[in-house]
């Protein structure tokens, strides 16, 4: 089992049974104000994800080598990784990019399979697949003013949006 952890500021380690299998710095540039950071290993995809900043960085599992950077210009927020229907039949995993604004969905090949845009104003989180949908909650009026939007998990397309009513005092 691997897992991966930030050691400090930019350096991401990888073990492996309690082994280092490699350690990399990242550097988020002009974006490293961004408070927002996650990690998580995809092994099914054969990488490592790091989120934060403006960018989500896709390491090789075995080198650490960065074959992938996704560029998520409403800033990064958290990731997300589950298995959501697959266009046709059967379930595929996804990894859901969460930003301030928009949702990416990256398919295990690491190609964008959508972008939902201008889903919220200044946050999202993940919170389950139901059915065919993606649900998360959408902070559109801050501080507080959550709604819950559902997106088809196949095509990004929003497919409702509810107020949670929760409100900041």
């Amino acid at each position: 089992m691997y897992t991966v952890k930030r050691l400090e500021e930019p350096v991401y380690v990888l073990e492996r049974g309690g082994e280092i299998v490699w350690s990399v710095g990242i550097d988020l540039g002009d974006a490293s104000q961004v408070p927002f950071r996650e990690e998580l290993v995809w092994e099914s995809a054969g990488v490592v994800i790091v989120g934060g900043g403006d960018t989500v960085f896709v390491l090789d599992i075995e080198t650490g080598v960065r074959r992938a950077a996704i560029a998520v210009p409403s800033l990064f927020g958290h990731l997300a990784l589950t298995t959501v229907p697959a266009p046709g039949r059967g379930e595929e995993e996804l990894l859901f990019i969460l930003g301030w604004t928009d949702v990416h969905a990256i398919d295990g090949r690491l190609e964008t399979r959508w972008i939902a845009r201008d889903v919220a104003v200044d946050g999202i989180v993940f919170h389950e697949v139901r059915g065919d949908a993606v649900v998360v909650s959408a902070e559109m009026d801050p501080p507080g003013g959550w709604v819950e939007v559902a997106l088809d998990a196949r095509t990004g397309i929003e497919v409702s949006r509810q107020d949670l009513g929760i409100t900041s005092s």
